[in-house]
């Protein structure tokens, strides 16, 4: 597979014009060769050394929460065992697993319970990680030191953060401030938004962009107590704006709106999005709406293989995709 490519890609949805940010492997051929793309930036600088098919694992935010592995690779000391913890579909996760590989040293990952179904037939981002060789943990116990940072590793082994998160995650983000910007500048948009999950990607972004332009985001994970909280960890940077919406969906629960919902972006869109966390940052724009008064980008989130797991449980729940009848409150 070839090195990963973004595009932008003009949108509208529910009468809101935007420009879409998405890697171009997730477009259709019918739009990579249509007249919607405004602009394709190639893979940072700190990618070509990386073999390309790594990339499958690495995507997303997650790239760039990695950049600093990555670009160093070669130099980066060795050590016996990386660790983190999180879900079971957590691209972090995925990602992770990758770098070790790459690394060549164990990866070792914490789950607090899995579902039987998946135990018995890893599907989605845990069957790619467990192909990737990581050693997998279902200890609740364990997960909670770690939730708690009461887990102390040896001198020569790492962690990571949920979400992926370490002391070098906002590296990469320089890379994507730098062309997000750029771009920005070039469209004339003003606003960006991504949804959060830890914050952290919000958190850096917001420091790397050009001042001029507003980051704007809204908890997916947790609420808009948590993003405060990890915002302000950051004292004297620029902090992104945060959006909220009623009803706060639970993260990773199934919601019959939100698969309508799914719906309807694939209609008028033509772009498949990520179901974890795309969905509930929409809901949240549709309800904001006043918001987004000047031309704006939306980053997608990418995380398309986690989604399989999770686009196969609202089947089961609700059926086959189809136009929703009533939209959401806007």
């Amino acid at each position: 597979m070839p090195l990963p490519s973004f595009s932008y890609i003009q949108c509208s949805f529910s009468g809101m014009d935007f420009t879409l940010r998405i890697e171009s492997s997730l477009l259709s051929p019918a739009t990579l060769s249509g007249n919607r793309i405004v602009k394709t930036v190639p893979a940072p600088s700190f990618c070509p050394a990386i073999p390309a098919e790594y990339f499958n694992a690495i995507e997303g935010n997650k790239l760039y929460k990695l950049a600093y592995y990555l670009e160093n690779l070669a130099s980066l000391p060795p050590i016996k065992r990386i660790w983190s913890y999180g879900s079971a579909q957590s691209n972090a996760m995925l990602a992770l697993s990758a770098l070790a590989q790459l690394m060549g040293t164990e990866f070792h990952y914490v789950l607090p319970y899995l579902a039987d179904e998946l135990k018995a037939k890893p599907k989605g981002n845990l069957a790619m990680a467990l192909k990737h060789g990581m050693h997998m943990h279902i200890d609740s116990a364990l997960y909670r030191r770690m939730t708690h940072q009461e887990f102390v590793p040896g001198e020569d082994e790492w962690i990571f953060g949920e979400g992926g998160n370490s002391l070098h995650a906002g590296h990469g983000f320089e890379f994507m401030g730098r062309e997000t910007s750029e771009a920005c500048n070039t469209l004339g948009l003003h606003q960006v938004f991504l949804p959060s999950g830890t914050g952290i990607s919000a958190r850096h972004l917001a420091a790397a962009m050009q001042q001029d332009i507003e980051v704007v985001t809204t908890p997916v994970y947790g609420d808009t107590h948590y993003l405060e909280q990890v915002f302000a960890a950051q004292p004297g940077q620029p902090k992104p704006t945060i959006l909220s919406s009623q009803p706060h969906y639970r993260f990773g629960s199934l919601y019959r709106e939100l698969w309508e919902l799914q719906a309807e972006l694939v209609a008028e869109t033509g772009i498949s999005f990520d179901l974890l966390y795309d969905l509930p940052a929409w809901a949240c724009i549709l309800q904001n709406r006043q918001h987004f008064t000047q031309p704006w980008l939306y980053l997608h989130q990418g995380g398309m293989h986690g989604s399989a797991t999770m686009r196969e449980r609202y089947i089961r729940m609700f059926g086959a995709e189809r136009p929703p009848t009533i939209r959401l409150a806007s």
